[in-house]
């Protein structure tokens, strides 16, 4: 696992899943974000791991991107490039299960951070993460009449 910081997108995994973005039509990366996010929120194996866990919390700090806050998540240089289409709100939702399962502690990327130098910086943008994006999930969505 290569990692050179505690963001979402300072790891080889997310890198290359923005590069992945970055390839796709973009009335597919909504799609590519929920299944990203789903393959860990509705993991239900004892232990999720690490590759996942990255890359979820890559597609989680892209589902945040538009929120109040969610510029912290992002990067100038390692994240895509491509325009992200509107998120609905279960595709925020399935993001706060993503993250709110890796804060269980139990997955590889867990295991790995919490034993380097940044591991507590780490933590807290995680959990900075999971707070935005509850906040967004719980908004009620505008009347459309």
């Amino acid at each position: 696992m290569g990692t050179w910081g505690h963001k979402p997108f300072e790891n080889d995994t997310a890198a290359d899943f923005a590069g992945d973005l970055d390839g796709a039509l973009q009335s597919e990366r909504v799609e590519m974000l929920r299944a990203t996010l789903a393959s860990v929120a509705n993991d239900a194996s004892s232990h999720v791991d690490g590759g996942s866990a990255e890359m979820a919390i890559a597609a989680a700090a892209l589902v945040a991107w538009r929120t109040e806050g969610g510029g912290e998540f992002q990067s100038e240089v390692c994240g895509p490039s491509c325009d992200i289409p509107d998120i609905p709100k279960e595709v925020i939702s399935l993001a706060v299960d993503a993250v709110s399962r890796l804060l269980v502690k139990d997955n590889d990327l867990w295991d790995d951070r919490s034993q380097e130098g940044d591991g507590e910086e780490w933590l807290a943008m995680l959990q900075r993460l999971r707070s935005t994006l509850s906040k967004e999930s719980t908004t009620p969505q505008e009347s459309l009449w």
